[in-house]
Parts: structure tokens; sequence; C-alpha cells
């Protein structure tokens, strides 16, 4: 079942648009890691970040469990963990893909507000929570993620300001999100009422069926019924996939607009006191026609 986690993409272009760099970061302080918001908020920031409810869903930050039945040599000291400083080190310097992460939050080949004032939040490999992180250019983010190598990183809000000036406004008001992303959560677990092989996390190709079915459903709803066009689909890491609506009409709803296009893809519920595992109303909605 999907959910709505709240507030486009343009084409890849050849070369990254290279800036000068912004000063150097300082060390993280206390203050970086202040969870603190502005009272006055039009937008629920809380809402705005992917997947705060599923940290387990990482596989990197996910805390992997030894089987008794493995062999000695899994738990051997010397054992490479995908969290260690310098594979994290070598995943940013060689496989991820900084350009087109930029060019795809930014909306245009050219630096702009949408990632300049942007806020990511890195949880470091000592689990440490690095929130108002912001960058104007792929190079300055790429450059942060070798120094501080994290684990993981979210995505939040566009900012009316740049995330580090938050604290050399004096109205708190000034400091607001005024555009994310519309994003879709389709967990696994959804669908533990009536999947027959696997539970919980665990998956497999009859089960992942279900998730293919949903992703089917949503894209048409999103195209056809919202005509949305900027939509990319990508796998959660564990146990589902997710929606990314980048459309600038979407970016910039507010929470009730998130909330009802979400209710309106709601079509199916969880089982009643009478053991029904699905309950269906006549006559049915055209997506289960």
């Amino acid at each position: 079942m999907p959910h709505a986690l709240s507030p486009g993409s343009s084409p890849p272009v050849a070369e990254d648009t290279t800036m000068s760099e912004a000063p150097a970061v300082n060390p993280p302080t206390q203050e970086s890691q202040s969870t603190e918001l502005p009272e006055q908020s039009k937008t629920n920031l809380d809402d705005m970040f992917d997947d705060e409810d599923d940290d387990d869903e990482f596989s990197s930050s996910a805390q992997t469990k030894v089987e008794p039945s493995s062999p000695p040599a899994a738990q051997s000291k010397g054992a490479i963990k995908a969290s260690d400083p310098d594979v994290l080190r070598s995943f940013y310097a060689r496989l991820f893909p900084f350009r087109y992460h930029f060019q795809w939050l930014n909306h245009s080949p050219t630096p702009t507000t949408d990632f300049s004032n942007r806020e990511f939040a890195f949880v470091l490999p000592n689990d440490a929570y690095i929130r108002y992180q912001s960058f104007v250019s792929a190079d300055q983010f790429k450059k942060q993620c070798l120094q501080m190598t994290p684990v993981r990183f979210e995505i939040g809000p566009v900012y009316s300001l740049n995330p580090r000036d938050r604290k050399s406004v004096r109205k708190a008001s000034a400091f607001r999100p005024i555009a994310k992303e519309l994003c879709f959560d389709i967990d696994m677990t959804d669908y533990d009422e009536i999947r027959t092989c696997c539970s919980g996390a665990q998956i497999c190709e009859r089960c992942w069926t279900f998730i293919t079915m949903a992703i089917k459903v949503i894209d048409a709803a999103l195209r056809d019924d919202f005509g949305f066009k900027h939509l990319l689909w990508v796998y959660s890491g564990r146990r589902g996939a997710h929606c990314w609506v980048s459309d600038k009409r979407a970016r910039e709803m507010d929470d009730q607009k998130r909330k009802s296009i979400a209710g309106y893809l709601e079509l199916l519920r969880g089982g009643d006191k009478s053991g029904k595992k699905v309950n269906l109303k006549r006559p049915l909605h055209p997506h289960i026609e």
C-alpha cells in the first residue's frame, strides 16, 4: 500500500556545472546536530524526509545479524564491512553518481536554489546524525561525502534560505521549507495479511509481484489521473519501492494536498473482525478492475 511521505527531473546533460567551492565546512558540532524546527513553519519538515521511520531499510545502515551456522571466516576480525570508512570512501569516489544526483534535485543543468537551499542529513559511521547540510554544486557535495563518509544520507526539502544560514535570521518564520518532491513508499510488509510465501522484510519473486502490481497501478494513476510526468521509481534498499514525483506542481503541494492524493490511491484496506483479509467495495474502483 502506498504512503505519501510529503513535500522535475530534467534530462541529464553531458558535463557537470562546476562552481567555486563554498567555504570549508567546520567539523560537526553539537549545534549542527540540533533537531529543533521553527515553530511557525508552514510545512511539517519531519514528513518531508524520506524513510525517517525505516532506518533498517537501508542495507548500509542496518545492523547485520550473523546466523549461528555461519562459518568462522564470516566472523573474522578482518572481514570487510560496508560501513568501513575506506569502503565508503571508495564508493563515493568511484561509484556514486553525483552528477546525475545534482541534476535530478536541481531541476536544471545550472546551479539553482533547488539544490543550494536544500537540506541534507548525514548519518555517520559512529551513528551521529548531522542535519542542515547544504551544497552549491555536485563537486562540493562529493567533497563533503569523501570527508565525512556517511553510511547514509537523507534528502530534505528546499528552504526559503540556505540551511546553513538559519541562525542568522531574526524571525523564525523567515526560514521555512517551501518545496519537496512528492514521495510514495511501498513496503512489502503492508501485504503480510495476504501473501503466503514470506513475512516481514523477507521477499521472494512470488510475493514481489505485489510490489510490481502496486508500481503499475500508482504510476498509471499519477500520470493519467493527476497529469504528472516526471516520476522516478527506485528500489528502497530492502523491502519495497519508492516513487519520487518531481513535477514543479507536485513539489509545491502543501501537506493537505499530499494527503488527499495518498487517500485517493488507498483502494484496499486490511481485514476486519469478520476474518476477511481484504475488504472490497462494489462497484470496484477502475484501478482494481
